[in-house]
């Protein structure tokens, strides 16, 4: 297995540094030969992300910091992330997004760069090697939690450059409504991430309580056939991310079963509109849930669909207000805690 591992590593090295590092140290020189002094001290922000991000939950959170920052903000979509506007510092919402415009564009290596890294997400092409030599070329890397943060440091991420902070919602937006001990929900797109195993056991294995899965893929869970025919079982395909928090004033128990995550984003949401959450003890959810008073968490690996019943009937007995408990939350907190980030030298 050691063997195997250092052959991969090996690999992944010399993917990096014969189809790609080269394109890096061309840029690095372009952005000095553009003989431009480094900023300091920032007045105007691009929140970036991709065209295809503008209805998905990455487009809202760009388009949400931006509004509340106190500083000269907009968020920037783009197809190929090719001809960024300039301004004096940039956040880009992804890795991978934040590699490529430096290829594209050298002169935001004399600007201000703030990457968001939200879990593990390797490829071939962008391998842990590509994106810690990337990351270590930005201003600061926000991640969720801290176990994100150290797995950045073991790749090879500078820890001076490490922020831990954990994602936002908003409040306005996603309201408060009262639980009446009713219908349960997930939102997640499928994968064998999300632990859909496990999801099917608890509907199936629950007919009492009515279920929704809110988000798409599920038509390639082996299971889907079965589980679309479940009388306690409602499917919610491509709906508009306007509508979710109507979506969550329906249910009364939010569940986040997945194995890995950097938020969930939707625990957030779902707590906010005062969904008691019940978690898997992965991204930010420990950080925000105090087991036993606004939500449960359990271990992905080891629990099974009795468990998750189990706390799905406390849960309906339980008055706690959760909305209360994340406000501190706030896309405006969120978004004042990174003007000052980028502000730090």
């Amino acid at each position: 297995m050691l063997t195997t591992h250092l052959l991969n590593k090996t690999k992944e090295i010399l993917i990096f540094n014969v189809l790609y590092k080269w394109k890096y140290l061309i840029t690095l020189a372009k952005a000095k030969l553009l003989f431009e002094p480094t900023v300091k001290k920032v007045n105007s922000i691009s929140y970036v992300a991709r065209e295809a991000d503008k209805d998905w939950i990455f487009g809202a959170k760009v388009r949400r910091l931006a509004r509340h920052s106190s500083l000269n903000a907009k968020p920037y979509f783009h197809a190929k992330l090719r001809n960024l506007p300039k301004t004096d510092a940039y956040y880009f919402i992804f890795p991978n997004y934040f590699c490529r415009a430096m290829r594209h564009n050298p002169f935001i290596l004399n600007r201000k760069n703030i990457v968001m890294y939200t879990h593990a997400h390797w490829t071939t092409s962008y391998s842990k090697t590509h994106i810690a030599w990337c990351l270590n070329l930005a201003h600061k890397v926000i991640c969720l939690n801290s176990t994100t943060k150290q797995q950045l440091i073991d790749i090879g991420v500078k820890e001076t450059l490490i922020e831990i902070l954990h994602i936002a919602s908003s409040p306005e937006t996603f309201y408060f409504h009262e639980r009446k001990a009713g219908a349960v929900g997930f939102c997640s797109a499928y994968s064998q991430r999300k632990n859909p195993e496990l999801v099917y056991n608890i509907i199936k294995n629950m007919p009492e309580k009515h279920f929704y899965i809110i988000v798409v893929g599920w038509d390639k869970f082996d299971k889907y056939d079965t589980l679309i025919k479940l009388p306690n079982f409602s499917y919610v395909e491509d709906e508009d991310y306007a509508e979710y928090p109507k979506l969550y004033s329906q249910i009364d128990t939010f569940i986040s079963p997945s194995f890995l995550e950097g938020g969930p984003v939707p625990l957030l949401e779902a707590m906010f509109s005062n969904c008691f959450p019940i978690a898997s003890k992965t991204g930010f959810c420990t950080d925000i849930i105090k087991h036993g008073e606004n939500g449960f968490l359990f271990d992905p690996y080891t629990a099974d669909a009795a468990e998750i019943i189990a706390y799905i009937r406390k849960a309906d007995k339980i008055k706690t207000n959760v909305r209360e408990t994340v406000m501190p939350h706030s896309w405006q907190n969120c978004s004042l805690r990174l003007d000052a980030l980028f502000q730090e030298n």
